[in-house]
C-alpha cells in the first residue's frame, strides 16, 4: 500500500479540507450588516487589515470595534445563527461552507 500524505500548514499543524461554496461568497464592507449568511456554517476572512466582526441578533449600528478580532493573513470559522446578523470594523470575505 502507499503512504498517504496530509496537507500541513506552514507550522507543521495537520490541515483540514472542508467544500467552500464560492459561487455564494461575497465581501461585506465596513460596518455594514448582513444577513445574507443567516442559518449558514461560515469562513470570515479579514481582506486587508485586521478585523473586528460582531454576530448579534440584535441591531449592530455604529462603529464595529467589539466581537471577535480576526487577524489579517487568518480566518475565522463560524455558524451564522438563522436569526443573526453580521457586521465587520473593515472589509471581509464571507464564505459559506457547503457543495456548491
Amino acid at each position: 500500500m502507499g503512504a498517504v500524505k496530509i496537507a500541513q500548514d506552514v507550522y507543521n499543524n495537520n490541515m483540514q479540507f472542508a467544500h467552500l461554496d464560492t459561487d455564494n461568497a461575497a465581501n461585506l464592507t465596513t460596518t455594514a450588516s448582513s444577513t445574507a449568511f443567516q442559518g449558514k456554517h461560515v469562513v470570515i476572512t479579514p481582506v486587508s487589515e485586521d478585523a473586528w466582526v460582531q454576530i448579534s441578533s440584535g441591531t449592530i449600528t455604529g462603529t464595529v470595534n467589539t466581537g471577535k478580532l480576526i487577524p489579517f493573513g487568518s480566518s475565522y470559522t463560524t455558524i451564522i445563527r438563522s436569526d443573526e446578523k453580521i457586521a465587520s470594523s473593515a472589509n471581509v470575505n464571507v464564505c459559506p461552507l457547503g457543495e456548491q
